[in-house]
């Protein structure tokens, strides 16, 4: 009821029946051409008519248009609720009860934030439905209207609070006022706006807001700087319960509702929220090798699994190491619509001591002692791409923000966003956090004699062990793009010195380069083969070049460690001393060889080995402390199926692994997903043994249209980091 076309009281009815008769057909009451039957209608008509139209203008609902609102707001990948994204205008359809009257009637749009809105503090819009919109604020204006039908317009400014709004609707018609309840129908989820320019996200290239913005697709980089090894990763930010556990992120971090709108406090507080090292955050780390009670770090294949399972459990989950806290942040940010991307740093820094360089201590036996300072052989972060109105100009651009908790910052465990343009220059003194991400990227290896009375004599310094090959996906492509050179100019260079400098300066031991390194006539180079992969020999070798016209007696010492990638030993697996004397301008060699039976028990996850070599010459007193890390090679897991694929229609997925030891493997599972493929699924198989090739058969039915990637990974009790991907077309 309440449709009509026409606007008629009660005593213009009484005495018209021509009006009565104009104002049925379009009420739905009788048949116009049934002329012999409105005598029957008219009392209905009028009384119906009177009720309904001399009534408040009661809401009965807000179609929010979502198939012409979402792909203009870029937000027509999510599956569940009303999303747009802020300084950019939407349309809703208003449906009442009655016809709506543009010149009688007023409109008036709300738009409440949180649990108590005031106008005061940003969380209550009141928008008056005028007749046009007012560029970059809250405002709402009629586009059109028939019968009981309104459109209207609404634009928010580039710097709305981010998350979920109720719409509310005031009408007055007649003297009487209606307003609208809350309702879960009735609310939408604002988001951060790269497209738009007075955004702080603002990103001016279209294939980078596709790649990190819109793209659910992705590598994590791991391995070693000589041996880059990958991963793909499924960042499912657009998945179902994906933006639901992202709100929940902001909520629970009781974050200023008046900073939900600046980017630089919100990428901060998810940096803050993704670990669980505070409280009510996402993932629990874990570096012991023992996984009991929780999921193995390299078992993970997305974010999607373990944000739905900390939506639905509502505890942290466990367990996750560096790359797995990177891949959920940048989950997390590009579904908030702030561009991010996660980058791997290769030699990288752990300073505790602000110093900004990492310390290396020796005893007089030249036997390492632990002085706190750490190099992982990778580090996973992440950057977020972001205007710094807090800062002098010239910071935007990328920042540095790591969820991984290593050290806490202003009291908890979060890092950033730090300007990737100041870590590069040394300017350690802007905020947030840029000491600390420039001596994981550039700080200088200084190595320290301490002798019996805890005297220190420093030894040597060793510039451009810290920071290489950093790595994020390229845009656009399968590959990898080298980043490096935006952290820091070239080593060696004059600029890349004066930084490095600079930096030292504002850190805990700025006298470090006061002195000068004597000159060394000795040279020595550790290294291991390349390409080793799990179940071959490792071998490994000390060249030393005497450069002197005199012989030198040289003293050598190299140890094997099976580590973790955070550059903490695991266990010994072998070492070697062994006395040399060097000819004039002569070469010398030291060697050790190790097989799999003494190596395999001693690997834990990523199979690293680290190699130190210490060696003194005794005619000098030239000391020199070096080392070579190296990452065995895993077999990698063969996946077939169809290249393409239909929406809704059952496939058939087929993975396939040969095991490469000489042990059989147990505790073995399979782990299978794919965005728009497939929900993540854990597969257990039987014991598998030496040379054996199994193959596990998966069934999925595709969701969503375009291009997509099937991954898998495959973890058991002696073999980890085995993972493969397929690219598939779904129509």
């Amino acid at each position: 009821m309440g449709t009509g076309s026409s606007r008629v009281r009660r005593r213009d009815v009484a005495g018209d029946s021509a009006a009565v008769s104009a104002s049925a057909p379009a009420l739905g009451h009788a048949d116009a051409s049934d002329v012999g039957r409105w005598n029957y209608y008219d009392w209905l008509l009028v009384t119906d008519d009177y009720y309904i139209q001399d009534g408040p203008l009661k809401l009965t609902s807000i179609d929010f248009l979502t198939e012409s609102n979402a792909p203009a707001h870029h937000t027509d990948e999510f599956e569940e609720h009303t999303v747009v994204r802020r300084g950019q205008e939407f349309t809703v359809e208003l449906r009442f009860e009655k016809t709506y009257d543009q010149g009688e009637d007023t409109l008036q749009v709300e738009l409440h934030f949180g649990d108590n809105p005031l106008p005061h503090k940003g969380t209550l819009q009141r928008m008056p439905v005028g007749k046009s919109l007012e560029a970059g604020k809250w405002s709402a204006a009629l586009e059109s209207s028939e019968g009981g039908f309104a459109r209207v317009k609404i634009t928010t400014p580039p710097d709305a609070l981010v998350g979920k709004y109720h719409l509310i609707v005031e009408t007055t018609s007649d003297g009487k006022t209606f307003r609208s309840r809350r309702s879960d129908d009735n609310d939408l989820v604002i988001l951060f706006n790269p497209w738009v320019k007075e955004d702080m996200t603002y990103l001016d290239d279209e294939a980078q807001r596709q790649e990190y913005v819109m793209n659910e697709q992705g590598f994590q980089y791991y391995g070693t700087s000589r041996r880059i090894g990958y991963r793909p990763w499924n960042f499912g930010q657009f998945e179902p319960k994906i933006l639901d556990v992202c709100l929940r992120l902001l909520d629970r971090s009781k974050i200023k509702d008046e900073s939900r709108g600046d980017p630089v406090q919100v990428s901060r507080i998810v940096s803050k929220m993704v670990n669980s090292a505070d409280e009510g955050g996402v993932l629990t780390g874990n570096w012991s090798g023992n996984y009991s009670g929780g999921t193995s770090p390299t078992a993970w294949n997305g974010s999607v699994e373990i944000l739905t399972q900390y939506y639905e459990r509502n505890r942290p989950v466990c367990y996750g190491q560096c790359w797995v806290f990177s891949g959920v942040m940048t989950t997390v940010l590009r579904c908030l619509g702030i561009p991010a991307r996660s980058v791997t740093n290769y030699d990288s820094a752990h300073d505790t001591d602000v110093s900004m360089t990492i310390d290396n201590y020796m005893d007089e036996n030249l036997r390492p002692i632990d002085g706190g300072d750490s190099v992982w052989n990778f580090h996973v972060w992440n950057e977020a791409w972001m205007a710094r109105p807090d800062l002098p100009e010239g910071y935007g651009g990328w920042q540095a923000v790591d969820s991984t908790p290593q050290e806490t910052s202003e009291g908890v465990y979060c890092c950033g966003p730090c300007p990737v343009s100041a870590v590069k220059n040394g300017h350690v003194y802007l905020l947030y956090d840029t000491k600390f991400v420039f001596a994981e990227v550039n700080a200088d290896k200084v190595y320290w004699l301490r002798d019996r009375r805890m005297n220190l004599r420093k030894l040597r310094v060793a510039r451009g062990a810290i920071g290489a090959k950093m790595s994020t996906k390229a845009v656009g492509s399968l590959g990898r793009e080298d980043v490096t050179e935006n952290y820091k100019y070239p080593e060696g260079s004059d600029q890349e010195r004066v930084a490095v400098r600079t930096a030292v300066s504002y850190g805990m031991k700025p006298d470090t380069y006061e002195d000068v390194i004597g000159s060394e006539d000795v040279e020595f180079d550790v290294h291991a083969d390349d390409e080793i992969y799990i179940g071959e020999n490792i071998h490994v070798t000390l060249t030393m070049k005497n450069r002197s016209s005199e012989s030198r007696h040289v003293t050598a010492h190299l140890t094997a460690k099976a580590m973790y990638y955070t550059g903490v030993p695991a266990h010994d697996i072998g070492d070697l001393e062994k006395d040399v004397t060097i000819l004039p301008n002569g070469e010398e060699t030291v060697e050790m060889t190790y097989t799999p039976r003494e190596y395999l028990d001693m690997l834990v996850d990523q199979a690293i080995v680290k190699v130190h070599a210490m060696a003194h010459v005794d005619t000098t007193n030239q000391v020199y402390a070096g080392q070579d890390d190296f990452r065995l090679m895993s077999p990698e897991l063969v996946i077939r199926a169809p290249a393409t694929m239909s929406v809704g229609e059952q496939v058939t997925a087929e993975i396939e692994f040969t095991n490469p030891l000489d042990v059989t493997l147990s505790m073995v599972e399979f782990h299978i997903e794919g965005p728009g493929l497939q929900k993540p699924k854990k597969i257990s198989h039987t014991p598998i043994k030496p040379g054996e090739t199994v193959r596990v058969m998966e069934r999925m039915t595709p969701r969503k249209a375009g291009n997509k990637t099937i991954m898998a990974s495959f973890t058991s009790n002696k073999l980890t980091q085995v993972t493969g991907e397929l690219n598939v077309v779904v129509s």
